[in-house]
């Protein structure tokens, strides 16, 4: 009796185990099964965004189209999705349907323009007064008192102006939104140099310059940086940080939102980096002359005459930590370069190159009616297109 029950706990005993290992080797399979699914699944995202990455267009349809007025004489611009039309007598932002979103009527013989994402900064060189709008409205105007040589404007808003006194005397003066001022602080030829650029981050924390002096008898510029949050409140004028650079000329220098900053020179490229005390984290010497000098969407680009002979031109294009991505050879004359996600547009009038970056051109083709403008939108290779009289939505096909 014994040995019989012993056979039966024996044989449970088995049964439980065969039983555990088939329940163990079924999950086993579901979980595999399950892994194979999502790799497929994975696998195939990842065939369908290289598709889309390198997918190539040969022509384009206009899905909407909407008159409008041509304004002589007018420049006519991207205002973060919408179009700005300016002139010495005025500026008017309307969208793409056409709608006039705002007017302002000024008399400016020569324009000085700012715009940081939806805000705009207009005035009149050696002006006194600068006039603020958004893509919805004019903010309103700001009086700086002294003429105006440049300005910069940041997202909220905040003014960064350069301000004429007399011949070896100028000024940096930070204006909010409604025209008071924040601080500022005197700039002379001895002491800094003249400022020959000028910067603010999208914040309105942080102002970079770039100047321009002679050291005994050698050319000389400094770009340097002051903090005007609760970090350069103990610093004299502000001042964080700054690099000096000998026989060069500083023509240039742009935050790329807050924490970037790139500055462009005849012989070099600099890229620099912090939120409270930037710093230089890239120096890239040049031995061409540059012909052009793009930003947008975190990218810089560099435009130099080719001299291969395989194109008109050679787009070099940095990241904004100071890394070549990609170089573009567009062999056509162009109005304009922006950048609009991984994409690079290249165009003109007529002509139309779309690069996607770091991979393939997936487009290179003729508009049929002049392209004054050109406008990404938020679905993938659609385009606004400003003509002479019209406002067209474009899709390439």
């Amino acid at each position: 009796m014994a040995n019989f029950r012993d056979y039966i706990k024996r044989k449970e005993k088995n049964e439980e185990e065969s039983l555990g290992k088939k329940i163990f080797r079924h999950r086993l399979t579901v979980l595999y099964r399950s892994a194979l699914i999502v790799a497929v699944i994975a696998a195939a995202a990842v065939v369908v965004m290289i598709q889309m990455k390198n997918r190539v267009f040969g022509e384009y349809q206009v899905t909407t189209s909407v008159p409008r007025e041509s304004v002589s004489n007018a420049t006519i611009m991207a205002f973060g999705e919408n179009i700005l039309i300016y002139g010495s007598d005025g500026a008017s932002c309307i969208n793409r349907r056409g709608d006039v979103l705002w007017n302002q009527t000024f008399e400016i013989q020569n324009p000085v323009l700012a715009i940081c994402q939806n805000v705009m900064a207009i005035g009149n060189y050696n002006g006194r007064i600068i006039y603020l709008m958004d893509t919805g409205k004019a903010i309103g105007e700001i009086d700086t008192k002294m003429p105006i040589r440049n300005f910069a404007v940041s997202a909220n808003g905040v003014v960064a102006a350069v301000l004429d006194d007399t011949a070896d005397i100028t000024w940096i003066y930070l204006f909010d939104s409604s025209g008071n001022t924040l601080a500022y602080f005197k700039t002379t030829m001895k002491d800094s140099g003249y400022p020959v650029s000028i910067t603010i981050s999208d914040n309105g924390c942080l102002v970079g310059v770039s100047y321009l002096y002679m050291d005994n008898g050698m050319m000389r510029s400094s770009v340097a940086f002051y903090n005007f949050g609760p970090v350069g409140q103990n610093e004299i004028d502000n001042f964080v940080s700054s690099y000096d650079y000998m026989d060069t000329v500083v023509p240039l220098i742009k935050f790329l939102g807050n924490e970037k900053a790139v500055a462009v020179a005849d012989n070099r490229l600099v890229f620099f980096e912090g939120d409270q005390k930037p710093v230089s984290i890239a120096d890239i010497l040049l031995d061409s002359q540059i012909v052009g000098v793009y930003d947008g969407n975190d990218y810089v680009a560099l435009v130099y005459n080719d001299v291969t002979g395989q194109a008109l031109y050679k787009v070099d294009i940095y990241n904004d930590s100071g890394k070549l991505e990609d170089t573009v050879m567009a062999d056509m004359q162009f109005s304009d370069i922006l950048f609009y996600k991984d994409k690079v547009i290249i165009y003109n009038e007529q002509e139309c190159l779309v690069h996607t970056i770091g991979g393939m051109d997936n487009f290179n083709g003729r508009f049929n009616d002049l392209a004054l403008l050109l406008i990404p939108t938020d679905k993938s290779y659609e385009y606004v297109m400003v003509t002479p009289d019209s406002i067209d939505t474009i899709e390439l096909k």
